[in-house]
């Protein structure tokens, strides 16, 4: 007896040293098959820590266990960098006498630790897992022989906080699962047994065509399935799912006896109420639902019938039901009331045009508000829709409901409206066919907010639409301090939503007591922080889809210390230019009119502008003080005082931040001066220094002149005029620049007894030494330098009326 217990030790020695060695000695010869039977199968790039490959009988014992560490799968091609798995662990428990008989393996467990899967499908139908190598065999084999030689039997298996992605372009769909465990079980070594499941997803988002249906949900499910192997029937038993705390379940069947897949499903709420359903929010909206108490009698029913094939598809039909309900919010005193709800999506068969979803119930009320409305849409081929609301809104009660920070919200809106119609009709613009009246009112609005201080309101408004254009009856407003009144209409709006290249058009009566823009300036800022700012404006682009004739009436616009009155005109948008009709107001004691265009379009590399103005009795003072444009062209007439009028016309590109390009401008008009001077005219002690004539009084006055204007390549040219300089008559004419630069002829007649001895040298250089005798000289002065900085030269000198014929301004012309 002892000889035996002595020789069971030695051989249980054996089966443990065995156990032990045997893994380590056939080690690299499995790790080598791992490695030809994923290069021979995978169109992928493999990779694993090789360290930590191991096999042991310990970790399961009997059982045999293959570890993999950081094992992944790594595109290639259209794929190349993207990984379609990456797992921490995976874990392998084979049924070690099924190793060694080599008939039937039987795996025990599949362990996958903190799976990475990332499934990618381009818009062209590839897929990142589409990666098994296409395989060509001569030899024909005998499935069942093939069978009875080999097969695998799961057991079980197990995922350990995993994440999925699934991008698939050609959907477009998209779907995130995060923080998935799941385990499952089953004897697949069986014809029929029950396969076990419990599934739960920490994060689950789902998305189509850009639109996030799911976001951030929890998912839950456990599901017990009857697998008819033979048959390929899987029933439901015992099954709860899950979303948020939603939860339904489903009973039926899938059976797949050949290549058509057959389906009798029914699947219903279980327990769920109304903060089930708000559940369903969207993971950012969730934190609205704190402190909500909700109510109601809910319904949700619908079930999955028929076959799914290359031909049909099966029959899908989802009710939900509403009655009695109610939320309402702690902190809020108003809740919504006696919401009623009957909804129905039927899809019966793969032909789209039988595809609908009704709503032909929907009410609520809010402090005794009601509002109503049905909604019948089908036909997945040709859209066909009808639609009716009505109903009236207390804004201010609905922000009690729903609180908004930093802002006052207050108005009555009311609608009765209805549509119905098809899409064919609509994109073949028969809207005689497209049922659709109503209107919309609003009263009482009003909106302040923090940053919209002065405030909006709307004392009454009303809009009535039907399939041709909408029509504004009234609108009485204000902003802030800012009357507004209006009537109008838009038309063939439908096409202009649905058609990217359709033009919408639009009239608008627009008129106002007061348009004070000054309340509506920001205030100015330091200095310092201007020079840091290196933000500009851009260019405004006018759209060229857009029609649309604003006429105005404004009595008063206050703007930068300026008062517009009796503002009046058409603003005209067309093709890309913003056009003015006649637009005129009074302005500095002055009358101003213009026409003009300005255009900037997408194909134009700045913008342009064209303006015909004209002004009447406007004060030159006021003007150089309140338009740029007269600092720049016209820098004397800062010196000057009077009233002047004009007829111009004006034109040029801009800069993108919307200031004109002075070198690019080009007009021409008219100035009318009926009584203006200019003292203390730095000119005057240049002319003086130079001729050493008195000119005491610094002055320069006009009475009744026309000055003929041009600009030109960043230049003002004038043509000669006459002016009364320091009490001479004389005729100037020549240009001045936008960097202020001056380039003038000027021609004034002097006795021949006031020059000086000084004067008389200059002449005589001029004249080759002959001396002028005449009791009056014409005097020729050419001005250059700078308006701050004037330099006078003389240019020539002869006898009174020895010129050409046409008097003094043929002179400075020559």
């Amino acid at each position: 007896m002892k000889k035996f217990l002595v020789l069971l030790g030695v051989l249980f020695i054996l089966i443990i040293a065995a156990a032990a060695v045997l893994p380590i000695i056939f080690k690299d010869d499995i790790q080598a098959a791992v490695d030809k039977v994923l290069d021979d199968n995978l169109n992928a790039k493999v990779y694993y820590d090789k360290d930590q490959f191991s096999l042991s009988v310990f970790k399961n014992f009997p059982d045999l266990s293959l570890t993999i560490d950081n094992f992944g799968i790594a595109g290639v091609g259209a794929f190349e960098g993207d990984t379609l798995v990456d797992i921490k662990s995976f874990q392998l428990t084979l049924d070690i006498m099924s190793v060694i008989k080599g008939e039937k393996l039987k795996i025990v467990t599949v362990l996958l630790v903190e799976p990475d899967i990332k499934v990618l499908v381009l818009a062209d139908g590839q897929a990142n897992y589409d990666i098994a190598k296409s395989t060509e065999t001569t030899t024909e084999i005998d499935p069942s022989e093939e069978s009875a030689n080999f097969s695998i039997q799961f057991q079980g298996w197990e995922i350990r906080n995993g994440n999925i992605l699934y991008d698939d372009q050609s959907l477009p769909m998209l779907t995130r699962i995060y923080e998935l465990n799941h385990t499952g079980s089953g004897d697949f070594s069986a014809d029929i047994f029950d396969m076990v499941t419990h599934t739960v997803i920490g994060k689950f988002s789902l998305g189509y065509d850009g639109v996030v249906y799911m976001s951030k949900k929890t998912l839950a499910a456990d599901i017990t399935m009857a697998m008819d192997m033979d048959q390929m029937k899987f029933t439901f038993k015992e099954n709860n799912f899950a979303l948020n705390n939603f939860i339904f379940g489903m009973d039926g069947y899938v059976s797949m006896p050949a290549n058509d897949i057959d389906m009798d499903i029914n699947f219903s709420g279980k327990d769920i109420d109304m903060k089930s359903v708000l559940s369903l929010t969207p993971g950012d909206y969730e934190t609205y639902l704190e402190g909500v108490d909700a109510s109601g009698i809910l319904g949700f029913t619908g079930y999955v019938k028929g076959t799914y094939n290359d031909e049909s598809m099966p029959q899908v039909n989802a009710k939900f039901s509403l009655e009695q309900g109610k939320i309402a919010y702690s902190d809020a005193p108003v809740p919504m009331e006696k919401i009623n709800i009957n909804a129905e999506f039927d899809f019966p068969s793969a032909d789209l045009r039988e595809t609908s979803f009704i709503v032909d119930k929907f009410g609520m009320e809010i402090e005794g508000n009601p509002f109503t409305a049905s909604l019948i849409f089908k036909d997945l081929e040709d859209y066909f829709w009808d639609l009716k609301v009505n109903g009236s809104f207390d804004i201010e009660k609905i922000t009690k409901i729903v609180p908004l920070e930093g802002m006052e919200l207050k108005g009555i809106i009311t609608t009765a409206m209805m549509t119905s119609g098809r899409m064919s009709d609509l994109e073949a613009e028969q809207y005689t066919k497209i049922a659709t009246s109503g209107e919309l009112s609003l009263a009482n609005f009003q909106y302040i907010a923090d940053d919209l201080p002065q405030g909006f309101g709307i004392s009454s408004a009303k809009m009535t639409f039907n399939p041709k254009e909408i029509n504004l009856v009234s609108f009485k407003g204000n902003a802030g301090r800012t009357d507004l009144n209006m009537t109008g209409k838009i038309s063939n709006y439908l096409e202009y939503v649905l058609d990217e290249n359709a033009t919408v058009y639009g009239v608008l009566d627009f008129n106002s007591s007061k348009l004070d823009v000054d309340e509506w300036m920001t205030e100015e800022i330091e200095e310092e922080t201007v020079a840091d700012d290196t933000t500009s404006l851009e260019a405004v682009l006018i759209p060229e889809n857009i029609d649309f004739v604003l006429t105005t009436k404004i009595d008063l616009i206050k703007y930068d210390s300026l008062d517009l009155k009796d503002f009046k005109g058409k603003v005209v948008m067309r093709g890309g230019a913003l056009a003015l009709e006649k637009v005129g107001f009074d302005l500095l004691d002055g009358h101003f009119e213009m026409n003009g265009a300005y255009i900037a379009k997408q194909d134009l590399p700045s913008p342009l502008y064209d303006f015909d103005f004209k002004i009447e009795h406007l004060s030159i003072a006021n003007a150089f003080e309140s338009f740029n444009t007269v600092k720049k062209l016209a820098p004397f007439a800062k010196k000057m005082d009077g009233k002047f009028g004009a007829s111009f016309n004006i034109g040029g590109s801009m800069n993108n931040d919307m200031t004109p390009i002075y070198e690019a401008m080009e007009g021409k008009g008219i100035i009318a001066i009926a009584n203006a001077s200019i003292k203390d005219v730095k000119l005057l002690k240049a002319m003086s220094k130079v001729t050493k004539l008195d000119a005491s009084d610094g002055s320069m006055t006009m009475n009744d002149v026309d000055v003929e204007v041009e600009i030109t390549e960043g230049r003002v040219y004038v043509q000669a005029f006459d002016v009364s300089l320091a009490g001479r008559k004389t005729t100037i004419s020549g240009s001045s620049g936008v960097d202020g630069s001056l380039d003038y002829q000027m021609l004034t007649v002097v006795p021949s007894g006031q020059m000086g001895t000084a004067v008389n040298s200059a002449l005589l250089s001029l004249t080759g030494g002959k001396e002028l005798v005449s009791p009056n000289i014409d005097l020729v002065l050419g001005v250059s330098g700078t308006y701050d900085d004037p330099e006078v030269k003389l240019v020539s000198a002869k006898p009174a009326g020895s010129s050409q014929s046409g008097g003094a301004k043929a002179v400075v012309k020559q």
